[in-house]
Protein backbone atom coordinates (compact mmCIF):
# COMPACT_ATOMS: atom_id res chain seq x y z
CA UNK A 1 0.00 0.00 0.00
CA UNK A 2 1.20 3.48 -0.87
CA UNK A 3 1.53 5.81 2.15
CA UNK A 4 -0.37 8.59 0.37
CA UNK A 5 -3.24 6.46 -0.88
CA UNK A 6 -6.65 5.99 0.66
CA UNK A 7 -7.00 2.30 0.00
CA UNK A 8 -7.54 -0.52 2.42
CA UNK A 9 -7.09 -4.25 1.99
CA UNK A 10 -8.87 -7.16 3.60
CA UNK A 11 -5.95 -7.31 6.03
CA UNK A 12 -6.60 -3.77 7.20
CA UNK A 13 -10.31 -4.50 7.64
CA UNK A 14 -9.44 -7.68 9.53
CA UNK A 15 -7.07 -5.79 11.84
CA UNK A 16 -9.73 -3.13 12.49
CA UNK A 17 -12.29 -5.82 13.27
CA UNK A 18 -9.85 -7.56 15.62
CA UNK A 19 -9.43 -4.29 17.53
CA UNK A 20 -13.22 -3.82 17.79
CA UNK A 21 -13.76 -7.41 18.96
CA UNK A 22 -10.99 -7.19 21.57
CA UNK A 23 -12.30 -3.85 22.90
CA UNK A 24 -15.84 -5.29 23.10
CA UNK A 25 -14.52 -8.44 24.79
CA UNK A 26 -12.60 -6.39 27.35
CA UNK A 27 -15.67 -4.19 27.93
CA UNK A 28 -17.89 -7.24 28.40
CA UNK A 29 -15.43 -8.96 30.75
CA UNK A 30 -15.35 -5.80 32.90
CA UNK A 31 -19.10 -5.96 33.36
CA UNK A 32 -20.76 -4.44 30.27
CA UNK A 33 -24.15 -5.89 29.22
CA UNK A 34 -26.34 -4.82 32.09
CA UNK A 35 -24.08 -5.51 35.04
CA UNK A 36 -24.46 -3.43 38.19
CA UNK A 37 -22.25 -0.40 38.50
CA UNK A 38 -20.45 -0.07 41.77
CA UNK A 39 -19.57 3.15 43.56
CA UNK A 40 -15.86 2.60 43.04
CA UNK A 41 -16.16 3.09 39.29
CA UNK A 42 -15.82 -0.60 38.49
CA UNK A 43 -18.25 -2.38 36.23
CA UNK A 44 -19.17 -1.75 32.64
CA UNK A 45 -19.48 1.77 31.33
CA UNK A 46 -21.08 2.62 27.97
CA UNK A 47 -18.61 5.52 27.56
CA UNK A 48 -15.94 2.94 26.87
CA UNK A 49 -17.80 2.19 23.65
CA UNK A 50 -17.46 5.69 22.18
CA UNK A 51 -18.26 6.03 18.48
CA UNK A 52 -15.23 5.51 16.35
CA UNK A 53 -14.14 8.96 15.22
CA UNK A 54 -11.76 7.36 12.72
CA UNK A 55 -14.56 6.39 10.32
CA UNK A 56 -15.44 10.02 9.66
CA UNK A 57 -11.79 11.08 9.77
CA UNK A 58 -10.75 8.69 7.02
CA UNK A 59 -13.80 9.47 4.91
CA UNK A 60 -13.73 13.27 5.16
CA UNK A 61 -10.23 14.52 6.01
CA UNK A 62 -8.54 16.16 3.06
CA UNK A 63 -5.23 14.67 1.90
CA UNK A 64 -3.34 17.96 2.34
CA UNK A 65 -4.57 18.53 5.92
CA UNK A 66 -2.72 17.58 9.10
CA UNK A 67 -5.60 15.26 10.06
CA UNK A 68 -5.54 13.78 6.56
CA UNK A 69 -1.83 13.01 6.85
CA UNK A 70 -2.25 11.44 10.29
CA UNK A 71 -5.24 9.45 9.06
CA UNK A 72 -3.45 8.17 5.95
CA UNK A 73 -0.34 7.25 7.95
CA UNK A 74 -2.53 5.34 10.43
CA UNK A 75 -4.37 3.65 7.56
CA UNK A 76 -1.09 2.65 5.92
CA UNK A 77 0.37 1.29 9.18
CA UNK A 78 -2.73 -0.61 10.27
CA UNK A 79 -3.36 -1.95 6.79
CA UNK A 80 0.25 -3.15 6.57
CA UNK A 81 -0.01 -4.93 9.94
CA UNK A 82 -3.30 -6.57 8.95
CA UNK A 83 -1.97 -7.63 5.55
CA UNK A 84 1.18 -9.10 7.08
CA UNK A 85 -0.94 -10.98 9.62
CA UNK A 86 -3.35 -12.34 7.00
CA UNK A 87 -0.76 -13.19 4.34
CA UNK A 88 2.27 -14.32 6.36
CA UNK A 89 0.74 -15.12 9.76
CA UNK A 90 -2.30 -17.07 8.54
CA UNK A 91 -1.39 -17.91 4.94
CA UNK A 92 -4.36 -16.18 3.28
CA UNK A 93 -4.66 -13.33 0.80
CA UNK A 94 -5.49 -9.67 1.26
CA UNK A 95 -7.35 -8.13 -1.72
CA UNK A 96 -8.33 -4.45 -1.94
CA UNK A 97 -11.76 -3.71 -0.43
CA UNK A 98 -11.78 0.08 -0.69
CA UNK A 99 -14.93 2.14 -1.15
CA UNK A 100 -14.95 4.19 -4.35
CA UNK A 101 -14.90 7.79 -3.07
CA UNK A 102 -14.50 9.84 0.10
CA UNK A 103 -17.39 11.69 1.71
CA UNK A 104 -17.67 15.41 1.07
CA UNK A 105 -18.82 17.59 3.94
CA UNK A 106 -20.41 21.02 3.72
CA UNK A 107 -18.51 24.01 5.19
CA UNK A 108 -20.66 23.75 8.33
CA UNK A 109 -20.06 19.99 8.36
CA UNK A 110 -16.31 20.58 8.39
CA UNK A 111 -16.79 23.02 11.29
CA UNK A 112 -18.66 20.36 13.30
CA UNK A 113 -16.04 17.78 12.28
CA UNK A 114 -13.30 20.14 13.56
CA UNK A 115 -15.13 20.51 16.88
CA UNK A 116 -15.53 16.73 17.08
CA UNK A 117 -11.80 16.29 16.38
CA UNK A 118 -11.01 18.67 19.26
CA UNK A 119 -13.34 16.68 21.55
CA UNK A 120 -11.52 13.45 20.63
CA UNK A 121 -8.15 15.07 21.42
CA UNK A 122 -9.59 16.31 24.73
CA UNK A 123 -10.90 12.83 25.56
CA UNK A 124 -7.49 11.40 24.84
CA UNK A 125 -5.69 13.97 26.98
CA UNK A 126 -8.02 14.48 29.94
CA UNK A 127 -10.50 11.62 30.28
CA UNK A 128 -10.20 9.76 33.56
CA UNK A 129 -12.79 7.12 32.56
CA UNK A 130 -11.49 6.21 29.12
CA UNK A 131 -8.00 4.70 28.80
CA UNK A 132 -5.78 6.45 26.27
CA UNK A 133 -4.84 3.26 24.49
CA UNK A 134 -8.50 2.36 24.08
CA UNK A 135 -9.21 5.80 22.58
CA UNK A 136 -6.36 5.40 20.09
CA UNK A 137 -7.36 1.85 19.22
CA UNK A 138 -10.96 2.93 18.67
CA UNK A 139 -9.86 5.68 16.31
CA UNK A 140 -7.50 3.31 14.47
CA UNK A 141 -10.25 0.71 14.13
CA UNK A 142 -12.55 3.35 12.66
CA UNK A 143 -9.86 4.44 10.20
CA UNK A 144 -9.29 0.85 9.10
CA UNK A 145 -12.98 -0.02 8.82
CA UNK A 146 -14.16 3.30 7.38
CA UNK A 147 -13.09 2.69 3.78
CA UNK A 148 -14.50 -0.79 3.35
CA UNK A 149 -17.41 -1.19 0.96
CA UNK A 150 -19.78 -2.45 3.65
CA UNK A 151 -18.90 -0.13 6.53
CA UNK A 152 -18.47 2.96 4.37
CA UNK A 153 -21.68 2.20 2.53
CA UNK A 154 -23.68 1.79 5.74
CA UNK A 155 -22.00 4.46 7.85
CA UNK A 156 -20.77 7.13 5.44
CA UNK A 157 -24.05 8.52 4.18
CA UNK A 158 -25.87 8.70 7.54
CA UNK A 159 -22.76 9.92 9.37
CA UNK A 160 -21.94 12.59 6.79
CA UNK A 161 -25.59 13.61 6.57
CA UNK A 162 -25.79 14.00 10.36
CA UNK A 163 -22.56 16.00 10.49
CA UNK A 164 -23.70 18.20 7.57
CA UNK A 165 -27.10 18.77 9.25
CA UNK A 166 -25.41 19.68 12.53
CA UNK A 167 -23.02 21.89 10.55
CA UNK A 168 -25.93 23.66 8.85
CA UNK A 169 -27.50 24.32 12.23
CA UNK A 170 -24.18 25.45 13.73
CA UNK A 171 -23.36 27.76 10.81
CA UNK A 172 -26.85 29.24 10.99
CA UNK A 173 -26.57 29.93 14.71
CA UNK A 174 -23.09 31.50 14.68
CA UNK A 175 -23.59 33.72 11.61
Amino acid sequence: MNLGSTAVSLGGITFGTIIVVLVLLRWHKKGGGGGKKSDDGGGRDWKQLLPFFGILAVLAAGPASALGLITRFSLWGGDSIGTLYLVYGIGGTSPDVTRAAPVILSPGGYAVFAIWAAVMVGLYLWSKKLPRLQTLLGILAGILLGLSHGVAGMAAVPLASAVNAAGGWYAGVVQ
